[in-house]
């Protein structure tokens, strides 16, 4: 067969198998699961990859799924096509989970079908070994970066060591076979086919904070107390004094959240905490927003005669996407939409840890549509699966035979003169140098 008839052989199957994976689509949507929890979602995906013929490794980071088109021994060039486990905490949203509110306002669950899609499809079609390399389907655990108390009770466990699930991945070996990565996140508030091309993405550190001041009654001795939530007014109050000096290239950004304010109105707040993130779109720019965030916070403290305890942890680095995989995803989604339904994104101002891949190998992160509302906020709502899910698929496909038969451009090309930002032992140097307390 040429590369348009393996194209075609596989793009029939997914229509073939369209619908069956749209209804898991769905009922992985009626049961979000969060963060390195994903037990029934990472059951659901092994499961459905076994039925199609291939053997899977799962419990990878607690939960992960991971499977290869084809089984041999030989090294060959190897792409991985990645999907996210986990939802988000969105407790207005109709479909949340009445105990955690977990939710799939992240569309997580349509990465899923994307997955599911082109593994049966590839699989049942038979055209591997029509293709010179191989294709790997992760379905990853714990993008969110969310519940941190409960990731620290992990941690210390012995369970995990980073607190995001590409992360561990990495630092477990299991992205050591891959050369190259691709996955399809849904977008925000496009209801019809539409996909979006990123260039890059920011970056993120996590900080948490704690003020220890000291008790005493607030009407009658406040003059006897410390008062750990002026603290905390104080270094909100600093770092905002401080935006004016972040790059506006680098879209840096920092924002928080007080999780304990005291524990009475009646008594001047002795312990006061919070937890925020600082980003920006270069690693730089992260350190240097991180040592800003630092000095306004302690300063909070030092100003009313608070002691400041402040942890930072890693969070994910800025998304560098590889344009010549860009260039190939875009060429195959015009098989199946106009130019203008194919944006150029350029910037993605939130965070994701598919940045820390694209820092270890070449990666790309597209999002499409078929949606409307917004991501992670109650209005999300998926208006057209065909759009969210199927289009998606059939694109990736394509690219995946484009990449890996003789084609101009294919994975081997970009990889001659391809050199990662970081090795994996940077990388986990690097986030080791992030954690501080």
């Amino acid at each position: 067969m040429n590369t348009e008839e393996i194209k075609k052989t596989v793009i029939d199957e997914i229509d073939r198998c369209s619908k069956e994976v749209l209804e898991m689509v769905k009922d992985i949507g009626h049961h979000p699961e969060l963060g390195f929890r994903e037990v029934r979602t990472s059951g659901l995906i092994a499961g459905y990859l076994r039925s199609c013929g291939y053997d899977v490794k799962d419990k990878l980071a607690l939960t992960g799924v991971k499977a290869k088109l084809k089984n041999t021994g030989e090294p060959v060039r190897n792409i991985a096509v990645l999907g996210e486990l986990d939802g988000i905490v969105c407790r207005e949203s109709p479909l949340a989970d009445p105990v955690s509110g977990a939710t799939h306002t992240c569309g997580h669950n349509l990465q899923l079908g994307i997955l599911m899609l082109v593994a049966k499809a590839m699989k049942s079609s038979g055209i591997g070994d029509a293709l010179n390399g191989n294709v790997t389907f992760f379905a990853v655990s714990a993008e969110e970066y969310i519940e941190l108390g409960y990731r620290e009770e992990l941690k210390r466990e012995g369970k995990i060591k980073y607190f995001g699930g590409k992360q561990e991945l990495v630092r477990l070996g299991e992205f050591d076979d891959i050369d190259a990565a691709l996955m399809v996140h849904a977008e925000s508030d496009l209801p019809g086919p539409t996909i979006g091309i990123y260039d890059s993405g920011t970056g993120f550190n996590s900080k948490q904070v704690q003020y220890i001041g000291k008790a005493a009654h607030a009407a009658a001795y406040p003059h006897e107390g410390i008062n750990a939530l002026n603290a905390a007014i104080s270094g909100i109050n600093a770092i905002n004094a401080m935006r004016e000096t972040f790059k506006d290239e680098e879209h840096s950004r920092v924002h928080f959240i007080i999780t304990k304010g005291g524990e009475s109105v009646n008594s001047v707040p002795a312990d006061v905490r919070l937890e925020a993130y600082v980003r920006s779109s270069t690693i730089d720019g992260i350190q240097d927003v991180s040592r800003k965030f630092d000095r306004a916070f302690k300063a909070g403290g030092d100003a009313v005669g608070a002691t400041t305890h402040i942890k930072t942890l890693p969070g994910y680095l800025p998304l560098v996407c590889n344009p010549d995989i860009n260039g190939c995803f875009a060429a195959n989604a015009r098989q199946f939409m106009t130019e203008k339904q194919i944006i150029r994104m350029g910037h993605f101002k939130a965070s994701t840890d598919m940045g820390d891949i694209s820092h270890l190998m070449p990666a790309i992160h597209a999002t499409a549509g078929g949606t409307k509302g917004f991501l992670h906020a109650a209005n999300f709502e998926v208006t057209d699966y065909e759009s969210a899910v199927v289009i998606p698929a059939k694109i990736i496909a394509r690219t995946l035979v484009d990449l890996l038969t003789e084609q101009p451009g294919n994975l081997s090309d970009i990889l001659k003169d391809y050199k990662p930002v970081l090795s994996k032992n940077e990388y986990l140097d690097l986030l080791n140098s992030f954690i501080s307390e």
